[in-house]
């Protein structure tokens, strides 16, 4: 099989198995459009993030001569973590490609070669879809202040855990017609600045909302007006019928996530999530595949998240193909993502 394995030597190396896959269609994702994780490919398998929780505090009066308040400064908090590891195996059997070549008789090796492409690419455009999945949702945990694994179950972080402070959460009390949503928003985004501190140099405001949340926002009695007329509601007034959209209200824009992998829903139907848009708040660090060459160093190329390697089955029978990413998302303030449910009372 002198044409498969030319193929192998030409079509499989590590640059032309990254360059194929990093060449596949996007997943459609929210998070992953916005940009809004600073990433960051980094040598080492673990990310030592450091707290400063210095805070402010008044101080009384004394009088003259008396004896002067004593100035305290709160020890920094250093917290380390170690970077998940995602990988995906895939194979090109013989098998898979006999019909193809007993009907390719004749073919030259250049055009055997790329039926073993199509087939590699086909096999990597599935594996990075599914690898592109999980690190959105990878991404939503983090925006979340709770990173899970596939199964939605099992906690790799629990960020409120990790830098020990509490989530914070608001009814908006969609029920009540008299509800003014405006000062529910302007409540958010308050419990959001004091969650931030002193770091207020913020771009936007934005929520991810689950389907249930955004239908009774959008219709809600002091809402209802802006969102006809909005730019939001056009698909639905032209007969498109597509209620994934962005809509900008009371300063923040609202967006419908669409996000559901093997029966796991990424954002919860009666939930949103508020947060700000500013740098350094969400980060993703690309940590170092397992591979021996690549120890202590950052993704290759240009720390990107996907990393492919290949080498050919025991007797030739076929190739096998690994993809793996190494990715760490983490919300640096998680108090400062706002959790609003649609509940009853205010």
């Amino acid at each position: 099989m002198p044409d498969i394995i030319d193929a192998f030597h030409d079509s499989f190396t590590m640059a032309a198995l990254t360059d194929a896959i990093s060449h596949q269609d996007h997943l459609p994702n929210q998070l992953e459009r916005q940009n809004l994780f600073e990433s960051e490919g980094i040598a080492s398998r673990t990310v030592i993030i450091e707290e400063d929780p210095e805070t402010l505090a008044l101080v009384p009066t004394a009088p003259y001569g008396g004896v002067p308040t004593p100035n305290t400064t709160n020890a920094r908090k250093v917290r380390t973590f170690v970077v998940p590891h995602i990988p995906m195996v895939d194979t090109i059997n013989a098998t898979e490609l006999q019909d193809v070549r007993a009907y390719a008789n004749g073919r030259t090796p250049s055009e055997m070669r790329m039926t073993v492409e199509t087939m590699r690419d086909r096999k990597l455009r599935s594996m990075r879809r599914k690898l592109m999945a999980t690190l959105e949702w990878h991404k939503l945990g983090a925006l979340k202040g709770v990173i899970l694994d596939a199964n939605g179950t099992s906690v790799i972080y629990n960020l409120f855990t990790e830098f020990a402070v509490a989530q914070q959460t608001l009814n908006m009390a969609f029920s009540s017609a008299t509800t003014n949503i405006r000062q529910k928003i302007n409540q958010a985004i308050r419990m959001s600045l004091d969650a931030l501190g002193e770091d207020n140099a913020i771009i936007g405001w934005r929520a991810v909302c689950g389907n249930t949340f955004y239908d009774q926002f959008i219709d809600h009695a002091k809402v209802r007006d802006t969102y006809q007329s909005s730019n939001a509601n056009v698909s639905l007034r032209d007969g498109s019928m597509n209620p994934y959209q962005a809509f900008d209200f009371g300063g923040v824009i609202w967006e419908n996530y669409r996000g559901s992998v093997g029966g796991v829903n990424f954002v919860t139907a009666d939930q949103a999530h508020l947060y700000p848009v500013k740098s350094g708040l969400f980060l993703q660090k690309n940590g170092p595949s397992d591979y021996i060459d690549r120890v202590n160093q950052i993704p290759d190329p240009n720390g990107l998240p996907i990393e492919v390697r290949s080498e050919m089955l025991p007797m030739g029978k076929g190739i096998v193909i690994e993809a793996q990413m190494n990715p760490l998302c983490i919300c640096a303030k998680p108090r400062a993502v706002i959790l609003l449910d649609n509940g009853a009372t205010s």
